[in-house]
């Protein structure tokens, strides 16, 4: 097994482009084939979330083809519904648009300045590569108030400019930062789409020097510079759709390989366990100042990587299921995830690049039975029926959005891939006899208040996936008796119509 000094590698860097820097890192010799598959369930627990972010940082800020391309240190906002023919994300929100930035702190502190925001939820949140998130602001957080905050990388000493007070200013625990924004369309029309693009080119995001130079104005991110990332990477990483799908375990040892050589990915110092994780991986090659080459293992070496990742696969789902709750039926992740859960937090790294999201953010539940426990498919109808006076209580809003059982969106002639509260309180939807029902099937009711409230189902099997922005302790610990999807054969329609109102906020909040 080759080495280096720190100082041999660092000067290497400094002497070369960071993706030439690097030497291939032999396998310990004196590892055994058992050991190889150990140690490299290890690395995809202990990698695999890490591993996601750096792909997505690629395809925001290195990718030119990629849709979401913005460049570093630059938001790129995602000005319209996600529909059926995006295929870059996998479960994507209906009822928000965001903007995702991917900002390296060695450039100098961000600078987030926002307006106030009334009449709609809109938050932004920062995490690093473990997805530690470590700020947050926005309506349910900090107010609807303007807004502004200064992040500072975890080694900054420099000066801190003048007009920010110390509540203000947060201290980042890496110099990546994933800067993350959302913002709710509370009505489905082209008007409102254009009100939220004008409000994301009201908001400032971007490295202090940059601010300064411009005079300390507004700098919105269509006012920015595209500025390439210059991160190290390899060939396949542009085919990575998502880690989940279409990476290979060998990308997957290749991608943490690049994490680890990452300067700006700071690492949890504080952390016995990662440093004893680290000193093993290293073992099988994968160490700071060394670039993983698959082309140096061997058939059995290549072999036993290939077990250790499904090894791994199957210990993160298990650890998943595991942490999860029943909300009587939906399985809704647990409030209180250990980051320091190698197992569960890969599974989050290969199934979403976000998830899992910040408890007093929002929760999700998912749902792929229905009341009788079979599994849910285009080829029935089915029944949600909600009572008015419990539906989900949140702060900000809910969504049910429906998705085929890769994730995705599946068209329609309405365009219509989920239902929310906001959706509700304008009245779009038909209550009877205080029940809100939402009729889910493949073909158009032809009953004019079913119609109302359909959501369209794909062929084949589906899934639900239910968002609870703002959630109340029941939507935490699992007691909210959220109702169950149920086959029906014959739909019938009873009752008086009525509009959908708003509740009393005090009893069960609502938007």
């Amino acid at each position: 097994m080759r080495s280096r000094s720190i100082c041999a590698v660092l000067m290497a860097w400094l002497a070369l482009p960071f993706s030439q820097a690097m030497h291939a890192q032999d396998m310990d010799v004196a590892v055994t084939p058992d050991e190889v598959r150990a140690i490299a369930q290890e690395a995809f627990a202990w990698g695999l979330g890490p591993a996601a972010r750096y792909e997505s940082r690629y395809r925001v800020t290195q990718l030119e083809s990629a849709r979401g391309y913005a460049g570093k240190n630059r938001i790129s906002w995602n000005r319209r519904r996600i529909g059926a023919a995006d295929r870059e994300a996998t479960t994507p929100t209906y009822t928000t648009l965001e903007g995702t930035g991917y900002f390296d702190l060695r450039d100098g502190p961000i600078v987030v300045i926002a307006p106030g925001v009334y009449g709609r939820y809109w938050s932004m949140q920062v995490a690093d590569q473990y997805l530690r998130w470590y700020a947050a602001i926005g309506s349910p957080f900090t107010g609807t108030g303007a807004q502004r905050r200064l992040i500072v990388g975890p080694t900054y000493t420099g000066r801190l400019p003048v007009g920010f007070t110390g509540a203000e200013v947060i201290r980042a625990p890496s110099d990546t930062a994933l800067v993350q924004f959302r913002i709710a369309l509370t009505r489905d029309n082209p008007d409102e789409a254009q009100e939220v693009n004008d409000l994301m080119d009201r908001i400032t995001a971007v490295p202090l020097p940059d601010w300064e130079a411009g005079g300390r104005r507004p700098l919105p991110a269509k006012a920015q510079a595209t500025v390439p990332g210059d991160a190290a990477s390899f060939p396949r990483m542009a085919e990575i759709v998502d880690l989940g799908s279409s990476a290979t375990a060998l990308d997957i040892l290749q991608l943490i390989s690049l994490v680890l050589n990452d300067p700006s990915m700071t690492r949890r110092a504080d952390s016995v366990k990662e440093v004893a994780t680290l000193a093993r991986l290293a073992r099988i090659g994968l160490a700071e100042g060394s670039l993983f080459d698959p082309a140096t293992l061997s058939d059995e070496q290549r072999a036993a990587i290939e077990a250790g990742f499904a090894d791994a696969r199957r210990a993160g789902e298990l650890a998943a299921t595991r942490q999860e709750l029943d909300m009587n039926g939906w399985s809704i992740g647990r409030w209180d995830v250990d980051p320091n859960d190698y197992e569960v937090m890969s599974h989050y790294g290969g199934v979403d690049v976000l998830a899992p999201a910040p408890y007093y953010s929002h929760t999700g539940a998912s749902l792929k039975l229905d009341a009788e426990g079979q599994p849910l498919d285009g080829a029935n109808r089915y029944t949600l029926s909600f009572d008015v006076n419990n539906l989900p209580p949140v702060s900000e809003f809910w969504e049910i959005p429906i998705y085929d059982l890769d994730g995705y969106f599946v068209d329609n002639e309405f365009n219509r891939y989920a239902v929310n509260s906001y959706m509700y309180r304008n009245g779009d939807f038909a209550v009877k006899d205080g029940k809100l029902t939402f009729y889910i099937q493949k073909d158009k009711p032809d009953d004019p208040v079913q119609l109302r409230n359909w959501l369209p189902a794909p062929d084949g099997g589906f899934m639900l996936a239910a968002r609870f922005y703002g959630p109340a302790t029941p939507l935490l610990d699992g007691s909210y008796p959220m109702p169950k999807v149920v086959r029906s054969e014959v739909l019938e329609v009873r009752g008086t119509e009525s509009r959908g109102e708003p509740l009393d906020p005090t009893a069960n909040p609502q938007p």
